[in-house]
């Protein structure tokens, strides 16, 4: 499953204290370690609410009444596929919003978001599907948005925190490399690798990270981390301070210091962040 996370090779849009919680679960992976799923049950994602609802839950999406406001949790490491042992991915998460863009009864949708980042390309996939909108769709932070979290909120029409302390922001890029030359040799394996002759800029930059020059990968993370600056600069046009440098260098703000700089708009209740629809 490490190929479907892209752990070992990927472009990471996530907070780093956060990304830190996850390294004995890559570890263990790497060892062959994580037992098999066997019957996991997969994420409950999707949930429904409607004012005169009195706590009845819908378990479809055509269940509901007019005026219906679709939920969609994005928690945990954000990731572009379902993930065997955590959340569903982007892409899952990405065709249920499309899917209550199409059903007439849902009034407006809330990404309730609980989450330090994840794979910048799983974020791309949720900017698309929310570029594509034709009704409201408002971000909910649940105490943390960071980095590709922050990325997806970016591009609702309404970014809400749930408190003063909420962490907003870790708008930054790296990428992870691993060297297994010491790991195999300690598998009793010797890997070699034999690249074509008109092949030699393959995976160069890897190589050349390996040796201690850094700065190869360096541009491959500039590049990421420029669109994405592009990316939330655009969405949140109008709203957040032109001064870039004041919220660009990865650090996360509270979300009193996120709404000065025009990171969210506003902090208030889940509840009352419901009632923005009714």
């Amino acid at each position: 499953m490490l190929y479907l996370h892209n752990i070992l090779n990927g472009i990471w849009l996530i907070d780093p204290d956060y990304a830190a919680n996850y390294l004995p679960l890559i570890a263990a992976y790497m060892r062959g370690e994580i037992p098999q799923s066997g019957n996991r049950t997969k994420e409950r994602f999707l949930s429904f609410y409607h004012k005169s609802s009195d706590g009845s839950s819908y378990s479809d999406v055509s269940d509901g009444p007019s005026g219906t406001v679709g939920i969609i949790e994005i928690s945990g490491a954000i990731t572009k596929h379902d993930q065997e042992c955590g959340p569903r991915g982007m892409v899952s998460k990405a065709n249920a919003l499309r899917e209550l863009y199409a059903a007439d009864n849902i009034e407006g949708v809330i990404l309730k978001i609980e989450s330090g980042g994840g794979e910048g390309n799983a974020m791309s996939v949720m900017l698309e599907a929310l570029s594509e909108r034709n009704k409201g769709v408002v971000a909910f932070v649940d105490d943390m948005a960071c980095s590709a979290a922050y990325g997806i909120a970016s591009g609702c029409d309404v970014i809400v925190a749930n408190s003063e302390k909420a962490r907003i922001g870790s708008i930054g890029t790296y990428i992870t490399i691993f060297d297994y030359t010491d790991y195999w040799k300690q598998q009793g394996i010797r890997m070699i690798d034999v690249y074509a002759s008109q092949s030699k800029d393959k995976n160069s930059e890897y190589f050349q990270a390996i040796d201690g020059n850094l700065e190869p990968l360096r541009k491959i993370a500039d590049r990421y981390n420029s669109d994405f600056i592009d990316s939330v600069f655009r969405n949140r046009s109008g709203v957040i301070t032109d001064d870039i440098k004041c919220w660009s260098t990865g650090k996360a703000f509270f979300a009193d210091e996120a709404l000065d700089l025009g990171l969210i708009d506003k902090i208030d209740t889940f509840n009352n962040t419901l009632n923005y629809f009714v």
